[in-house]
């Protein structure tokens, strides 16, 4: 790339960084014109569009990579950060995950790790999870049109772009030197520990979701509740091991206020992606207005949240604090 090409490429992102800083608050130092987006040093870019490996290359000559979620939450971060700001909620984006070297393997090209498959970051399509390219479509994006989730496209495809400093992510430390000297909690029975909750899920059981709120409460504890999109993968990641197969009661709901989701001890449940799937007319949960003012785990759709009628038979998640 001539660096004529390479100067106006970053004099476009750094306006459109600067353009949208007025909607960010600022917590932590990121280097022009990476920008602090959910604690993480990113560029979100619709100025920049490219085929996959074009847009990697653009990430590294600003210093960065293409983004990686490692922590799932980040696409929480990214979703919000769009739909925040109009201007980016026109294009999907590559992001630095493929399978080119290995059919199958999906990896993160900033470091060759595992990328998390399934929920909480895949999306769905005609009842299938993503990736379902096969050997047609070896690079991942998040796809405008399905709220972006995680797609896998064609590498060769115009897309727009999102990169991470790479500055930022090697002063991290890396996710596999971490050390937790906290002692090993335990969960009481019949709780057990599924990713960093105790949680019990009852999938024998079916009632409607007050009656299955007054089963959690007589355990000692109450209705699941799920913020951290990593605790949502591991609890998909038990469902599918275990086989269960029903829908399942959390403890989120609207009844107090139509719109406003709220779990039990009436903290916010988050909002959009990677937590809430798609209903059948496309339209992204809750989609199901006055009528369906509970929130469950919904098989069909990988269990991800929907909205549905408080009066459903359905299993439960209860969790215990501990």
């Amino acid at each position: 790339m001539e660096m004529s090409r390479v100067t106006l490429l970053l004099f476009l992102t750094s306006s459109l960084g600067l353009a949208l800083a007025e909607n960010v608050d600022s917590n932590i130092v990121c280097d022009p014109p990476f920008r602090d987006i959910g604690h993480h040093c990113l560029v979100v870019d619709t100025s920049i569009i490219g085929t996959w490996d074009s847009v990697r290359q653009f990430c590294r000559n600003l210093g960065g990579e293409l983004v990686n979620m490692h922590d799932a939450n980040i696409l929480h971060d990214i979703f919000s950060f769009i739909k925040e700001n109009p201007i980016l909620d026109s294009e999907s984006y590559w992001i630095g995950a493929y399978d080119i070297l290995d059919e199958g393997k999906w990896v993160w090209s900033y470091n060759n790790t595992h990328v998390r498959m399934n929920t909480p970051l895949w999306g769905v399509q005609s009842g299938h999870q993503e990736p379902t390219g096969g050997v047609y479509e070896n690079c991942a994006m998040l796809n405008k049109d399905y709220h972006y989730y995680v797609f896998d496209d064609n590498c060769d495809q115009p897309n727009a772009v999102i990169c991470a400093s790479t500055k930022k992510m090697a002063e991290a430390k890396p996710e596999e030197e971490e050390k937790d000297d906290t002692p090993r909690r335990e969960c009481p029975s019949p709780f057990i520990m599924i990713g960093n909750v105790c949680l019990l899920v009852d999938a024998l059981k079916e009632n409607p979701w007050s009656e299955q709120q007054m089963i959690c409460n007589a355990l000692g504890g109450h209705m699941a509740r799920i913020e951290d999109a990593n605790d949502l993968g591991d609890l998909y990641d038990y469902l599918i091991a275990n086989d269960v197969r029903m829908d399942l009661w959390m403890g989120g709901s609207d009844l107090r206020m139509e719109d406003d989701w709220v779990w039990e001890d009436n903290s916010k449940v988050p909002m959009g992606t990677p937590f809430w799937g798609q209903e059948t007319r496309g339209m992204q949960e809750p989609a199901g207005g006055l009528y369906e003012n509970c929130l469950s785990l919904s098989s069909s759709d990988f269990f991800y949240f929907h909205d549905d009628e408080c009066q459903r038979m359905k299993g439960v998640v209860c969790q215990y604090d501990i």
